[in-house]
């Protein structure tokens, strides 16, 4: 649960991100703010299905909807990917 927590809130960094960088198109930004919200809107999804053990929702399932997500708009792979690696990290250094 911890990890999805951290992955959410990492997800609104990055979008903050993408919104103030100067050098970025309009359109551009609205893109990757389009598809990091669905990955945000999943990913909150997620927490309140593990939390209320709804159903079973596995993680190769998760892990393919945020790739869909990613390859819709390229631009965002990189900040994704720090997203979940610095989330990871951090549950890894608090239960290892």
């Amino acid at each position: 649960m911890l990890f999805y927590e951290l992955f959410a809130h990492r997800l609104t960094i990055i979008t903050r991100g993408f919104w103030d960088d100067p050098d970025s198109t309009d359109s551009l930004k609205i893109e990757q703010m389009k598809w990091v919200n669905e990955i945000l809107h999943r990913v909150t999804s997620k927490i309140r299905v593990e939390r209320l053990q709804l159903h079973d929702w596995p993680e190769s399932d998760f892990i393919s909807m945020i790739t869909r997500y990613v390859k819709e708009c390229p631009t965002i792979a990189g900040d994704v990917a720090w997203c979940i690696k610095t989330s990871y990290e951090k549950v890894a250094e608090k239960y290892c």
